[in-house]
């Protein structure tokens, strides 16, 4: 006899939880940005798990969350308008869960975001009109220039399967990788940027911010879709590539700066909705298979491209992938003589841009 009693109770193991770690990391946040409340933290997590691969009806949903404490304020701050109050309720995770419910499917194509006031009784929530024109700041990107002393303000944006976006004023940020997403890789915040500037390398300075702005948000929205995206960058007077045996190429390329150029010197009811529909084409194109082939001017030049595959890309053991990614290799291969810049969003949500050396 080893002198235990097999009749005993068997203590349980000791359970292991990332949820406390998140929930501390982000009470840590909270004190950073003056809104410490342990119940908030909590209930932030639990916004943060939810999101990270937010689904209604099985369609990915992408809205914005803020929490506050003082919604006239936050309106002023993130350019928000007309508030709708939905509910009301207890600083838990069931709230949490309920405001998404009732508020994320009303938060399709940027026109509203979901905020969770902190009020005595808990979270009053419901959600605030933003303007999703492509040349307007998005809450988001206020909120991150935003340099204020005033009452609280946190957002959360999933900016991909997995990684999230944790937002307060004067720089204060996370971003939050759940559930083995790639912590080497560049954010894909990150990403656009690049990919934004290679777009417009070639744009003169007068013109540049505003186009880069436009190609960041429309490009920022093809990214939290399903799909997989290619984009191939010309230098810009080019009008094509030896590389491109199929696809559509415009006869004319189009010019993106051009527009939005005519928006600002006349702000004209048919020229924003020129930008609109401009935006939304280029969406069209990038949902297509193949490349979407733009210029360092900002012109779109064609879509639906497809290029040869060299027969010894196929058996190299360092390309892993489909089809999609031994054509981000080829592109990749003619940066700096066709290309200037070969983007690639994979099916699972990986985002790489990879430029010309200067």
């Amino acid at each position: 006899m080893n002198g235990s009693d097999p009749a005993a109770p068997v203590s349980p193991p000791p359970v292991l939880s990332f949820r406390h770690l998140l929930t501390e990391a982000v009470g840590t946040f909270l004190d950073e940005a003056r809104m410490s409340c342990a119940l908030t933290a909590d209930a932030i997590g639990e916004l943060i798990v939810t999101l990270s691969r937010y689904r209604e009806e099985g369609a990915p949903l992408f809205p914005m969350a803020f929490v506050c404490d003082d919604l006239g304020h936050m309106l002023a701050q993130l350019g928000g308008h007309d508030p709708i109050a939905i509910g009301i309720g207890p600083r838990s995770r069931a709230t949490i869960q309920r405001a998404l419910k009732q508020c994320a499917p009303l938060g399709q194509g940027r026109w509203w975001a979901l905020y969770l006031l902190r009020v005595p009784e808990g979270f009053a929530y419901g959600v605030f009109r933003t303007d999703p024109f492509p040349l307007a700041e998005t809450p988001l990107e206020r909120l991150r220039r935003a340099d204020d002393g005033g009452p609280g303000v946190v957002g959360v944006l999933q900016l991909a399967d997995n990684v999230l976006e944790l937002r307060g004023c004067a720089g204060l940020c996370r971003h939050v990788y759940l559930s083995g997403a790639r912590v080497d890789a560049a954010s894909p915040p990150e990403v656009m940027e690049e990919l934004a500037d290679a777009l417009t390398d070639g744009v003169a300075t007068a013109s540049r911010e505003r186009a880069r702005g436009f190609f960041k948000r429309v490009l920022f929205e093809v990214m939290q879709g399903s799909h997989g995206a290619l984009v191939a960058v010309l230098p810009r007077e080019r009008a094509g590539s030896m590389l491109f045996v199929d696809g559509i190429i415009l006869p004319r390329p189009l010019d993106v700066v051009g527009l939005l150029e005519r928006y600002h010197a006349d702000p004209s009811d048919a020229a924003a909705t020129a930008v609109r529909a401009t935006a939304q084409l280029l969406r069209g194109m990038m949902a297509t298979d193949g490349i979407t082939v733009l210029r360092a001017d900002g012109c779109i030049v064609g879509y639906n491209i497809f290029v040869r595959h060299p027969e010894t890309l196929a058996s190299q053991p360092s390309v892993v992938g489909g089809a999609r990614r031994r054509t981000f290799e080829v592109l990749s291969a003619a940066l700096g003589t066709e290309l200037t810049a070969a983007f690639i969003r994979s099916q699972d949500g990986d985002v790489i841009c990879r430029r010309a050396r200067e």
